[in-house]
């Protein structure tokens, strides 16, 4: 993610830190699975689910997902992150608020 669209690894983050620990076991065992595939560590995961990453712009574009308001989007503004990602990100946090057990609505999503 460099400004411009969101990859699968920002929105599996994205999708992990706003199921949280409190998504039932079928919805984590298909989020580890799709975090493996993307080359994702536990610890990784771990700290997605609890709203944040060990990469500043993934932690950013949590940040936005969980808490959409100016601040939040100045901030992510000030990282680096486009106008167009930064509305991307919320698009994705509102499909996924919408729909949290269909996985596959804001995968498909534009």
């Amino acid at each position: 993610m460099v400004g411009l669209s969101i990859d699968p690894r920002v929105r599996l983050s994205i999708e992990l830190a706003l199921a949280g620990t409190s998504a039932g076991q079928p919805l984590l065992a298909k989020q580890e699975e799709a975090g493996r595939a993307l080359g994702m560590t536990g610890a990784e995961m771990d700290v997605a689910r609890r709203g944040s990453s060990f990469d500043f712009k993934i932690s950013v574009a949590i940040s936005l997902a969980l808490d959409a308001c100016q601040e939040s989007r100045q901030r992510a503004l000030y990282a680096g992150l486009s106008v167009e990602a930064c509305a991307e990100i919320e698009r994705i946090a509102q499909a996924i608020r919408a729909n949290p057990i269909n996985l596959d609505i804001w995968r498909d999503a534009p």
